[in-house]
């Protein structure tokens, strides 16, 4: 027997109605909305435009006692502030609220026929908005158990995935992370997870915690050889991305705007010969992740095979790290950041004087003197082994976030 869909439940509501719906989550977020029937108001058109429900939205409503209500009730309007009246549909499971439709009323209240019809509708969505709790519960639940560290939570996992044939061994994977101070934000946690981060749906699986979100996808089938229990040791497979990454960066933008553009990064881990091995993907991405919030660097995607110094770097414990940082440079760092400042650049762009200049918007003449400065501490820029010490030293004091300092 087939579950009808939640687009299919408002859009069906709204039909019948001639009246415009939005179904929103328990948080009042946004889940599906039907056409507009010729019928909006502000509340509807910035919801839908901004695929999110505002916190003075949310403050409008909060004296109704919304997670309360278990019948269909209608919401005055308010003229000055360009709000139609609406009728609110609770869908509760129990005791637990699970969301809200919100129906357009063109009058100031619904009748006989509209409460009838809303009382179907929430009957529907009670059920079909529980299935895709459950559903959603059992994929972050599967996701967990696949990244663990606990080798018999890992097979559990597998057990649990040979339902999903997208994911039969041998199947290549790749794990994304999801972190950041917009994290915090419901309505980014949301859209991560009803994100298709690989165009076939049934490829990915996707969870939530308060801390990061975390995809594993299905890339493609296994290279000739069979599947490995680590990261592919060919280099075309190390160094190729299966993933679609301009795709993935218009995602993060998405996210980082419901976030009211708090930062959002994503790790993107190696590819991976089989599902058994998704868990090492997961832990790089989750450093590649590390590294975008850190260093300011590799953002808003940062894949793995492009980190270049911070794969080492990244895997060291602190101290061990902070141990490692040429003396020279923490010198400059902390005593003369504007010079050290000067030395990351030159180096970033080996060495042309002509492009460090354009890029500090300083006279070449101003380069050669801070060039003598940092030569004045003991470094020879001339040598390939001091140039390579400072470089890994930026890099680390950038994931120290030692480096830029606050004068620098």
């Amino acid at each position: 027997m087939d579950v009808p869909t939640l687009q299919g439940i408002v859009d069906a509501l709204a039909q019948e109605l001639d009246l415009p719906v939005v179904l929103e989550d328990a948080d009042q977020q946004p889940v599906v909305h039907s056409p507009h029937y010729g019928l909006t108001d502000k509340i509807r058109r910035d919801t839908i435009m901004r695929h999110a429900t505002g916190e003075k939205v949310v403050d409008y409503f909060r004296h109704y006692d919304l997670p309360a209500r278990a019948d269909p009730f209608v919401v005055p309007g308010d003229p000055g502030a360009e709000v139609l009246p609406r009728l609110c549909i609770p869908v509760r499971h129990h005791d637990v609220a699970l969301g809200y439709a919100w129906v357009l009323l063109p009058g100031g209240d619904a009748t006989d026929d509209q409460l009838a019809a809303a009382g179907e509708a929430q009957e529907a969505l009670r059920h079909t908005m529980r299935l895709e709790q459950q559903a959603r519960a059992h994929e972050a639940e599967m996701v967990d158990d696949l990244v663990s560290a606990d080798p018999d939570r890992r097979l559990r996992g597998l057990v649990n995935l040979e339902v999903k044939s997208a994911f039969d061994a041998p199947r290549r994977c790749v794990a994304l992370v999801c972190a950041g101070p917009g994290w915090r934000a419901a309505s980014a946690r949301r859209a991560f997870v009803s994100q298709r981060w690989v165009p076939d749906p049934t490829s990915q699986l996707r969870g939530a915690s308060t801390d990061e979100g975390v995809a594993v996808v299905a890339v493609d089938a296994t290279p000739p050889g069979g599947p490995h229990p680590r990261t592919s040791e060919r280099l075309e497979d190390q160094l190729s991305m299966p993933l679609d990454l301009p795709r993935i960066g218009r995602a993060v933008d998405e996210l980082r705007r419901l976030a009211d553009d708090a930062e959002v990064v994503i790790g993107v881990g190696p590819t991976v010969a089989a599902p058994s091995a998704v868990h090492q993907s997961y832990r790089r991405a989750r450093l590649a992740t590390r590294v975008a919030l850190r260093t300011g660097r590799h953002r808003p995607v940062a894949t793995w095979a492009a980190l270049g110094v911070y794969r080492y770097l990244t895997q060291m414990p602190r101290e061990a790290l902070a141990d490692g940082v040429d003396p020279r440079l923490l010198h400059l760092a902390e005593n003369a950041p504007e010079i050290a400042g000067t030395l990351e650049v030159y180096l970033d762009h080996a060495a042309a004087i002509g492009e460090v200049a354009d890029a500090l918007h300083i006279h070449r003449s101003t380069l050669y003197y801070r060039l003598e400065k940092v030569a004045e501490v003991g470094i020879d820029l001339h040598s390939g082994h001091d140039r390579a010490t400072m470089q890994a030293g930026f890099a680390a004091l950038r994931l120290l976030q030692w480096w830029p300092t606050a004068q620098g």
